[in-house]
């Protein structure tokens, strides 16, 4: 009975992690900014859940903010206050007694939309003529308001982004899988355009907020950076490559495209694979990767390349953050601990902590880091998550001996430059 009642309350915590709108909560750090957002909805499903074993073909028809929406899909796992659904373009939605209209089942399997079928699903959200749309990069669907010109050179980013990933990880022997489903990317012409998309998503963005990921959507949304797309939009004349080439060269083009690549990454991680979205994620793995992966290359013309290189920001952001005193390990502490990536005096220097812990480990731990990125790719919706849990895993992959890992993490981050 014990377990029963741990895995229950492990079905919970997974519940609040996996589905942060509307009807759960939402935490968002954003890696130059010392703001937070933290807002916690009602917990609307508070009995067990089970995951479902055989997910047929559904056919539910709901209310969702207010509007009624019908959508064919699988079911995640039940609870005698509803369940937690996903649609057949890879959205999440939590569906109670009292929003849901009518329900279905066939004996057809569940199979996500092709791309040609994700496309004419989002004609239905963003009419052509006003959106138009891309599918030529990789498993990107980019659908935009933009020029065609910064609409291309961002699938471009966004391919080779996941190309690099795919091929990085490849490499140092984690097997990546194909994303289930097409991914989209919605690139909106202007700020505005951008913060009212999110209002809608119930985001409530920060005003150096570029980009994001919504892991209930799988969606990426941002805006033209270069600021000429909202300038010219009553003129006749679009962004142009020489506009992006100018946005490249720009100061602070390096953090732009840093929160863009950041998002993506998440995007990517958490479709091939590497973090499993129905089962329990350490937030500084998770980030740590897209810390990792968010740096860019101003020496290559889409403005990003495989690196990885140091993260200067978060390199210096560390070395402050190391040379404070400390009572206990750091790492230690961030791997029992996501609340600390949610709380404005902790997020930066644990974001900076786990950009330096995922960077150590790959420069010098590969063989181990493989093994530790394999077996949590091996945990399921089941798997207890405990801090203690979390420093076992740890130290099967990495070893026991904290005070020599400690010392050898803290050597490699001196000698960085």
């Amino acid at each position: 009975m014990t377990e029963f009642w741990q895995n229950l309350a492990h079905l919970v915590r997974l519940c609040l992690c996996q589905f942060p709108v509307q009807s759960w909560g939402t935490i968002l750090i954003f890696p130059d900014s010392d703001k937070m957002k933290f807002r916690i909805f009602p917990l609307l499903l508070i009995f067990a859940f089970f995951a479902e074993t055989a997910p047929a073909l559904e056919y539910v028809r709901f209310t969702h903010n207010g509007k009624e929406r019908n959508e064919e899909g699988r079911i995640l796992f039940r609870a005698s206050g509803g369940f937690a659904f996903e649609a057949r373009d890879g959205r999440r939605y939590v569906i109670t007694r009292e929003h849901l209209i009518n329900r279905r089942s066939d004996e057809l399997p569940f199979v996500p939309y092709t791309k040609k079928e994700m496309i004419e699903r989002l004609k239905e959200e963003f009419p052509p003529g006003e959106y138009y749309y891309l599918d030529s990069y990789g498993p990107f669907i980019i659908v935009y308001t933009t020029s065609k010109a910064f609409a291309m050179w961002y699938g471009t980013l966004l391919e080779r982004l996941h190309d690099m990933y795919v091929r990085h990880w490849k490499l140092l022997g984690v097997e990546l899988t194909k994303p289930e489903f097409p991914l989209v990317a919605i690139v909106l012409s202007n700020e505005e355009r951008y913060r009212n998309y999110a209002k809608q998503e119930g985001e409530n963005l920060f005003p150096e907020q570029r980009a994001y990921y919504h892991k209930l959507t799988n969606r990426i949304v941002m805006y033209d950076m270069t600021g000429q797309q909202a300038f010219r939009e009553g003129n006749q004349r679009q962004t142009t490559v020489f506009d992006i080439r100018r946005l490249l060269a720009q100061p602070g083009a390096y953090n732009n495209i840093m929160t863009v690549i950041h998002e993506a990454a998440h995007q990517v991680g958490f479709n091939t694979g590497m973090h499993p979205r129905n089962a329990p994620n350490p937030t500084w793995v998770h980030e740590g990767l897209a810390l990792l992966h968010e740096v860019p290359d101003s020496r290559h013309s889409s403005g990003w390349s495989l690196g990885p290189y140091v993260n200067r920001p978060r390199m210096m952001q560390l070395q402050r953050y190391l040379r404070q005193p400390h009572q206990e390990s750091p790492i230690q502490k961030m791997i029992q601990d996501d609340t600390l990536f949610r709380h404005s005096e902790t997020a930066l220097d644990n974001y900076a902590l786990a950009w330096g812990l995922t960077y150590y480990l790959v420069s010098k731990r590969k063989r181990e880091l493989a093994a530790y990125l394999k077996l949590l790719q091996a945990k399921t919706i089941m798997s207890r998550d405990t801090g203690d849990v979390r420093i076992k895993d740890f130290e099967d992959c990495f070893g026991s001996d904290w005070q020599k890992f400690d010392k050898d993490f803290l050597d490699f981050v001196w000698g960085l430059r």
